[in-house]
């Protein structure tokens, strides 16, 4: 997949602020529900007149498939402009799927790539397409806060089934030098994807991609037009094309060129500015008295949509978790009180939580389904709209463009009649693939072995066995059952969250992504920018229907949410079932619910693969080459721990390894067991990919047994605490 060129902050990402030139300014905020009507009226008719003329690209060399991208149809004789990052260099073959999922064959032809100017071109036979050709604009006449829609196969091409380009809303936040600012949010695949106008002209070529999901940058149309001949003649020109052709640019590695986003001051009109969200306060109206927060241990996880008056909040379950009873709900009038945790609806990841108030009657819209393009807003818990955006594409199921979803870590192909004769004549899949530094892996499954079970669904398909995964969060500990010798053995698995190969980080540091993000069935796909702990509440239309209810953020171009007639189906399945008697359900003891990392001589390593994450940012991350790792720890409330049995009592030195910067280098932070507490301070090393080892001090373990050893921050963050590659506990004595 081509990555949405980028840059993190490991990568030499810079954020400049500069001031535009300032035209002549006419206010495109939301001044109310009219404006934003108006608005919608125009994104659903831009969209439709230029949809059709959005395409995927898969370049292919000798070996199959280099990359991938998006692109514009601008000519009916077949030409596409796309970003010169895609093309890569002239005279490749292309596979060009249009928005009904056919394709066609290409070539590339030539590209200008100088660091954020990045443009190219791609042409095709044309005979017996009919083609939808998008007219090409002009920043002429543009301003800052303009609206602009974009469209890109975001990470990815999905096939099986197709799914069509996706929409995104952002404004025009400046121009400088050929280059658009804007805070449509794009990551990788959306590359070469077009920006258009509300008049539906095509105004930029997505290009880059910053840290968080307002960083965005694309080429502007006036450029790219001004080096057309010249593409069109399979011209490669730039800095980062030169690198390309003599095989200099490390698209993947920690050296690549630096590329410097230069994003507006804080007084850009971003789209979510309070000037807009006060416009739209009255869509709200019906479905703050809905909207409430759910805390637990004193902090809030996710917001809480009312099921019922008779005191049913429903909210997402793998954010609440199962081992806490310090539950609190603030209801939409400032009032905290406790609840308890009845029942879990495993398919779509909510909770339904009991309090002792009478609530107010939910009124859920299920005769109301948003069109593509329709302005959608999320009721936020202060009695006014938190954030908007639109509707991204039609009916959804989540596919594989979910990388933020959990992950096992096998491939798998079905199994033949005489294999499951000789286990029983079960049903079952035969592992094919199982590195040994997955998930899989780790707790002991091995290539060859015949699964019959995946968190207590039988599976006879890799396809199964992914959805079974899916319904689960990373972090989560999961059985596998898998037949041996004429005997079942049950395998516990600790999920992890699937590797990040490159590109813009799916969860950010500011909207990190939710836990669990993918196996909900058929879901809302929207682009509001929303937080982990912002889910779980409801989602409106400009007329204030309660369209349905967040349930995660995926990454950082998407929200999904249920529809409401999915959550009144659910809400209706447990309220017969309360009738009968909701009794709380019970909790999970942490000491016998995960996964021990047995003792096996003096040296104990907890590996952060095997750690459990508590937090909405901290994340587990494999990237090739570098030691695996926690990172984006920039929440000070987010902690990682482990489950350890200890074989032998004594004295245990305590190492912590790590890599932290320069200017991040003397955080506190603290390793907890038990009743002991060991407070350490990061070090400095060369990167963030540097890791060395820590000394903090020893334990003593008392007696042999289970017990939890955590690591936390030890106060308020200047910035990322550390990477934590794991901890090594050594006995001394």
């Amino acid at each position: 997949m081509s990555m949405l060129w980028f840059i993190s902050h490991a990568i030499l990402f810079s954020v400049l602020a500069f001031d535009p030139p300032t035209p002549l300014f006419v206010d495109q905020s939301i001044k109310d529900i009219a404006a934003a009507q108006a608005l919608e009226v125009r994104v659903q008719s831009s969209q439709a007149k230029v949809r059709g003329a959005c395409v995927g690209l898969e370049i292919l060399d000798t070996l199959g498939p280099k990359s991938s991208g998006s692109g514009t149809i601008i000519s009916k004789d077949g030409w596409i402009m796309t970003a010169g990052h895609v093309c890569g260099s002239p005279n490749l073959d292309v596979t060009i799927y249009f928005m009904d999922g056919t394709t066609a064959k290409g070539k590339t032809a030539g590209l200008y790539w100088d660091g954020l100017k990045d443009c190219g071109m791609i042409r095709f036979d044309p005979t017996g397409h009919d083609l939808v050709v998008a007219e090409l604009g002009s920043m002429e006449g543009l301003q800052e806060g303009d609206w602009v829609i974009s469209f890109g196969h975001t990470y990815g091409i999905e096939k099986d089934p197709f799914r069509p380009p996706v929409l995104r809303l952002g404004r025009l936040l400046g121009v400088n030098d050929g280059v658009i600012t804007m805070d449509a949010p794009l990551s990788s695949g959306d590359s070469g994807g077009g920006v258009f106008d509300l008049d539906g002209r095509l105004i930029g070529i997505n290009s880059t991609a910053g840290q968080e999901p307002s960083q965005n940058s694309a080429t502007t149309i006036d450029f790219a037009k001004s080096r057309m001949t010249d593409m069109q003649q399979n011209a490669a020109q730039g800095a980062d094309a030169d690198l390309e052709r003599e095989g200099k640019h490390e698209k993947f590695g920690p050296n690549q060129r630096q590329v410097m986003i230069q994003m507006p001051s804080e007084k850009a009109l971003y789209k979510g500015e309070e000037k807009n969200l006060q416009g739209i306060a009255h869509a709200v109206d019906q479905a703050i008295l809905m909207t409430v927060g759910v805390f637990v241990d004193g902090k809030i996880v996710c917001y809480g949509t009312v099921a019922d008056e008779s005191g049913f909040i429903l909210a997402k379950a793998s954010e609440v978790g199962t081992t806490s009873n310090d539950l609190m709900i603030a209801l939409a009038d400032g009032l905290m009180v406790s609840g308890k945790r009845i029942a879990v609806d495993r398919e779509l990841d909510l909770v339904f939580i009991k309090i002792s108030e009478e609530l107010e009657a939910p009124n859920f819209s299920v005769d109301k389904t948003p069109a593509l393009g329709a302005i959608l807003v999320t009721v936020g818990r202060s009695g006014s709209p938190l954030a908007f955006g639109v509707r991204s594409l039609d009916e959804y199921r989540p596919g594989r463009s979910d990388v933020t979803t959990s992950y096992l870590g096998v491939r798998a192909r079905e199994s033949s009649p005489e294999e499951r004769s000789q286990h029983g004549d079960r049903g079952g899949v035969i592992l094919m693939q199982v590195p040994p530094g997955m998930p899989a892996g780790r707790a002991g499954l091995l290539a060859g072995d015949f699964v019959t079970s995946v968190a207590g669904v039988l599976v006879t398909t890799q396809a199964e066995l992914g959805e079974a995964v899916r319904k689960h969060a990373a972090g989560e500990v999961i059985e596998i059952i898998r037949t041996k010798d004429g005997q079942e053995e049950v395998i516990r698995v600790r999920l992890a969250a699937r590797p990040r190969e490159y590109g813009p980080p799916p969860s950010t540091p500011i909207f990190p992504a939710s836990k669990r993000t993918s196996g909900f069935g058929s879901v809302i796909q929207h682009d509001t920018t929303l937080r982990s702990d912002e889910v779980g509440g409801p989602l409106v239309d400009l007329n204030g229907n309660i369209v349905g209810v967040n349930i995660a953020r995926v990454d950082r171009t998407k929200s999904y949410a249920l529809s409401s007639a999915v959550v009144k189906s659910a809400i209706d399945r447990f309220m017969a079932q309360a009738k009968a008697g909701a009794e709380p359900m019970p909790l999970d003891d942490p000491l016998l619910s995960g996964i021990a990392i047995i003792q096996d001589g003096p040296l104990i390593r907890l590996d952060a693969s095997s750690a459990e994450i508590i937090g909405a940012t901290l994340r587990f991350t494999q990237i090739e080459d570098t030691p695996n790792s926690l990172d984006a720890w920039v929440d000070s409330n987010d902690y990682a721990r482990w489950l350890v049995e200890f074989s032998k009592p004594g004295d245990y030195a305590v190492a912590v390894i790590q890599s932290c910067t320069e200017d991040c280098a003397g955080q506190e932070f603290e390793v907890s067991f038990g009743e002991t507490t060991l407070k350490g301070k990061t070090e400095a090393t060369a990167d963030w990919s540097d890791f060395k080892s820590v000394g903090i001090g020893s334990i003593h373990v008392e007696s042999i047994g289970r017990a939890i050893i955590e690591v936390k921050t030890g106060g308020w963050l200047k910035g990322p605490l550390m990477n934590l590659h794991g901890i090594e506990l050594k006995r001394t004595s």
